[in-house]
């Protein structure tokens, strides 16, 4: 027979989600944009998305602020979780980052171009992408220097492979970035 605090125990732990993958928050629009590739570049969009669980981030390559540390933490989390789970990094500054320039930027992170997208659009794009898909802020100031020019989040997103957002976490934050870990690897067995 079980103890009523053991049973209280499980009960809790059932009430809390525990094993439960994130619900959906929001499911991404339709967009089109080009991913560059270690070689190539090619269109990108949503339905290259579906079937799959993501990880996003939001980065640009002259950033003298946390972008060196966001796009390290993508690639940390690129060695840790299943290969199954895919990446993608989403230019700010379309401008500047060429595919040439997010090419060598990926490169000198150890990026693996098969599971992890790195996204340029027009400006127009990646705003109404950041807005109205991942619902992120962004904005420019062309007058400041290079460095400074783009203020944006620093949210990684996680998305499931049925499009929806399942949830966001501070790409800073060991803590975040453990609990995104989780997420992502329950929503890998969800899919089994």
């Amino acid at each position: 027979m079980k103890t009523p605090s053991l049973l209280l125990a499980l009960f809790a732990a059932a009430a809390c989600g525990r094993g439960k993958s994130p619900e959906v928050l929001a499911s991404l629009p339709e967009f089109s944009m080009t991913a560059v590739g270690e070689r190539t570049e090619r269109p990108f969009g949503r339905a290259d998305m579906r079937g799959r669980v993501w990880i996003a981030d939001f980065v640009f390559t002259s950033c003298g602020g946390p972008c060196p540390m966001l796009t390290d933490r993508m690639a940390k989390l690129s060695k840790t979780l299943p290969p199954a789970v895919r990446l993608l990094s989403v230019t700010v500054d379309p401008e500047t980052d060429t595919p040439a320039v997010l090419r060598r930027y990926a490169n000198d992170f150890g990026a693996d171009h098969a599971r992890w997208v790195w996204l340029r659009g027009s400006m127009e794009d990646t705003y109404r992408l950041l807005y109205a898909g991942f619902r992120q802020p962004m904005s420019t100031d062309p007058s400041k220097p290079a460095a400074e020019r783009v203020t944006h989040s620093t949210r990684f997103v996680l998305i499931g492979p049925d499009g929806g957002i399942r949830g966001f976490y501070d790409g800073l934050s060991d803590e975040d970035n453990a609990a995104l870990a989780r997420d992502a690897r329950r929503l890998l067995e969800a899919q089994l």
